[in-house]
C-alpha cells in the first residue's frame, strides 16, 4: 500500500524510507565538482557478451542492459573520499540532456557487507527519474555525459546518496552509517512525460465539478461520477474541503496520519484505500506530489477531496494494473493528525 502513494521519482530505489531520503537529498551531497575526472568508460559496445561480468575489482555485474542485472561480490569495498562514477557499458543512444526524464533500472548494493539492498529488476519495471536537482547529486553524476543504453555505476556513501539523513545510514535496508554504497543505473531510454500543469498550487473547486463521495457512517466507500467530465491532464490540483477541521494547518514538512480513498476516473473500485484497514502514517514530502500540494494548509480534522493531475501523481507510467498511464487521480482524505 505505501509504495503506491510514494512519489514516482522517489520510487527510484524502491522502499518507503529510501524513497523519502532520495527525494530530500539534492544539493546536500558532499561529492565534489571534480568528480568528472574520476568518471571512466569501458568499450563503447553495448552487446550482451561484453556487458556480462563487467564491473569493479570488488564486484562484477552480469546481464544485458535493460534486461537483467546480477551482482557477484569478490571483496569488501573501501569508503571513497568522494562519489566516483564509472561507465560499465557505453550505450549507442543519444546523450542524456538536462531536463530529460530517464527510464532506468536501478540497483543498490552495500559494498561493506557485500549484500544486495534493492533492484528495480525485482519489481519488473524501470523507474522514471528526472535529470534535474530533485534526483540528487549522485544521480546527477550518473547522468552527466552518459548516453542512453549505458550501464553506469557510482561508488558512494550514505551521506552522498541520502543527504544529511545518511549520517545514520538506513537500518531498514541494512545499511550502516559508514558503509560504502554501489548504485548501478541501466539507462534504458528517454521516458515520455505527462503534460505539465499550469502551476503547482491547489485550486478551490466547485463541488459540482467533482464526484460525489459515498459513505457508510464515517467510512468512504466510493465515488459517484454522474455528470463529471474527464479533466484535461494538465489541469492543476483541484481541492474541495468537504469538512473543515479545527486543528493546526498541515505543513509540507509534517508526517501525516490520514485515512484515504483513491480512485481513477469512472473506476468501479478504489485502487487503494485505508478505511477498511488502518490509517496511513508517512512524511508528506515522501508521498505523491499532489498530496503535498493539496494537503498543505489544510487543518487537522478536515476531510478533503483532491483531483490530482498525472504529472503530480503516477505520470506517464501509471502504477500496476489499476492506475493507467497519464491517469488523473481522485483522493478523499481525512487528516487525522500530524507529527
Amino acid at each position: 500500500m505505501l509504495r503506491r502513494l510514494r512519489r514516482p521519482v522517489a520510487a527510484a530505489l524502491g522502499t518507503a524510507l529510501l524513497t523519502t531520503a532520495l527525494a530530500a537529498c539534492g544539493s546536500d551531497s558532499s561529492s565534489g565538482s571534480d568528480s568528472a575526472d574520476t568518471k571512466s568508460s569501458t568499450s563503447p559496445s553495448a552487446s550482451t557478451s561484453e556487458s556480462a561480468s563487467a564491473g569493479l575489482p570488488e564486484v562484477s555485474f552480469d546481464g544485458e542492459v535493460g534486461k537483467s542485472l546480477t551482482a557477484t561480490w569478490h571483496s569488501a569495498m573501501k569508503t571513497p573520499a568522494s562519489t566516483t562514477v564509472t561507465t560499465l557499458v557505453k550505450g549507442s543512444g543519444d546523450e542524456i540532456a538536462d531536463g530529460d526524464t530517464i527510464s532506468a533500472y536501478l540497483y543498490l548494493g552495500d559494498g561493506t557487507t557485500q549484500k544486495d539492498a534493492f533492484s528495480s529488476y525485482d519489481n519488473g519495471q524501470p523507474e522514471s527519474i528526472p535529470n534535474d536537482d530533485q534526483a540528487g547529486a549522485v544521480f546527477t553524476q550518473l547522468f552527466d555525459g552518459a548516453t542512453y543504453g549505458s550501464r553506469v555505476v557510482a561508488v558512494t556513501t550514505p551521506t552522498d546518496l541520502f543527504g544529511p539523513s545518511g549520517a545514520q545510514g538506513n537500518p531498514q535496508l541494512g545499511i550502516g552509517a559508514n558503509d560504502t554504497l554501489v548504485v548501478v543505473a541501466d539507462l534504458v531510454e528517454k521516458a515520455a512525460v505527462s503534460p505539465t500543469p499550469a502551476d503547482d498550487k491547489a485550486h478551490d473547486a466547485s463541488p459540482d465539478s467533482q464526484p460525489k463521495v459515498q459513505v457508510e457512517g464515517d467510512k468512504v466507500t466510493g465515488l459517484d461520477w454522474t455528470g463529471v467530465a474527464e479533466p484535461d491532464p494538465a489541469t492543476p490540483v483541484q481541492r474541495v474541503v468537504l469538512k473543515e477541521g479545527t486543528g493546526p494547518a498541515v505543513k509540507s514538512s509534517d508526517t501525516v496520519v490520514v485515512n484515504y480513498f483513491g480512485e481513477t476516473y469512472q473506476a468501479k473500485d478504489a485502487f487503494d484505500e485505508s478505511y477498511s484497514k488502518t490509517p496511513l502514517t508517512a512524511p508528506l514530502s515522501g508521498l505523491v506530489q499532489g498530496w503535498s500540494i493539496g494537503l498543505t494548509g489544510v487543518k487537522v480534522g478536515s476531510r478533503v477531496l483532491l483531483q490530482i493531475p498525472p504529472a503530480y501523481g503516477y505520470g506517464e507510467q501509471g502504477s500496476g494494473d489499476t492506475i493507467p498511464p497519464n491517469a488523473t487521480l481522485w483522493f478523499v482524505i481525512d487528516v487525522v493528525s500530524v507529527k
